[in-house]
């Protein structure tokens, strides 16, 4: 079987499978502009998404795409052929969204930035903080990466629920509304974490209309798509709510233009679309793991419905 890698890091992804894998030939570019025309031919691509898009049109052999990120935008577009099955590494990023989310929501309830001003200023002044325990934790969005997130709540003595298209029952949830409910499980929220793919009806969810139904002091973080903000709707939400807090690693765009208001906003912090990297090591973990799934003849999990967008 002919399997073909483009990533910056293909060399590195083929030093470590192909000796797992001998029976597969290997090709492999850093770039699409770079691979060789034999490559073209592969049953098999890992890639990222911007740069499987280049190339999957000259792919008539293909089978499966794997994407080394879990959002695959790149990849919907009305023009590009969807004759294969494509998977994405959703699966890797629970735990480092985790830290990102929950080291943010700690640092807020235990005044982490409280007591650093207060050490400039030499004070020693307790101050009372609330916790987490048995505070609601709401994702907006019920995937893998949200569930993730709720497990990690409940360690935290939280209720985690979710926001979903269908509404329907998933563990680990307490509880999961759909997005129209959102009025059901918002306003008890401490903390309401947006995990949502970049999709036709996900664009411009998160309005005016849904930060009315957020508590004064909600933390929010938006760490899924920035196109599913409406960014002004969050502006304003922040400068009537002062108490609350926004975390933002995505924006639209990206970067965010230096002179946007977001910048200044003092209850709003924004990061570089850093919370859950592509780490190599990770993906080739899971992809070696899907790759004996596929030789075997067997199901391959975390597989993306083109018509949903995820």
């Amino acid at each position: 079987m002919q399997i073909t890698i483009v990533t910056p890091q293909a060399q590195r992804y083929v030093e470590a499978l192909s000796p797992c894998f001998p029976q597969c030939q290997w090709f492999y570019a850093e770039d699409a502009h770079s691979l060789k025309q034999v490559g073209l031919a592969s049953e098999v691509l890992l890639a990222t998404p911007s740069e499987a898009a280049k190339i999957i049109s000259q792919m008539t052999n293909l089978r499966w795409l794997h994407s080394s990120f879990a959002g695959v935008d790149a990849l919907l577009q009305a023009h590009l052929p969807k004759h294969y099955l494509l998977t994405n590494s959703r699966g890797v990023f629970g735990p480092l969204m985790s830290e990102y989310v929950f080291s943010y929501l700690l640092a807020h309830v235990q005044l982490h930035p409280v007591y650093q001003t207060q050490q400039q200023q030499c004070l020693w002044q307790p101050q009372s903080s609330q916790g987490l325990q048995g505070e609601t934790f709401c994702c907006v969005g019920s995937g893998n990466i949200s569930q993730h997130l709720a497990r990690t709540a409940a360690h935290f003595g939280m209720r985690p629920v979710a926001l979903s298209y269908s509404g329907k029952a998933k563990a680990p949830f307490a509880q999961v509304a759909n997005f129209k409910q959102h009025q059901q499980l918002c306003p008890s929220a401490k903390a309401v974490v947006a995990v949502l793919p970049n999709t036709p009806k996900t664009r411009g969810l998160l309005n005016a209309e849904f930060f009315a139904s957020l508590a004064d002091d909600v933390v929010f973080f938006n760490v899924g798509r920035g196109d599913t903000l409406d960014q002004d709707a969050l502006l304003n939400f922040l400068q009537a709510k002062p108490t609350a807090k926004a975390i933002l690693d995505v924006t639209s765009p990206e970067p965010l233009p230096s002179n946007h208001p977001l910048w200044s906003q003092t209850n709003c912090t924004i990061t570089p679309h850093i919370a859950a990297p592509s780490r190599v090591s990770d993906i080739i973990e899971l992809f070696a793991s899907k790759l004996q799934h596929y030789l075997a003849g067997e199901e391959l999990s975390d597989r993306v419905d083109f018509a949903k967008g995820y």
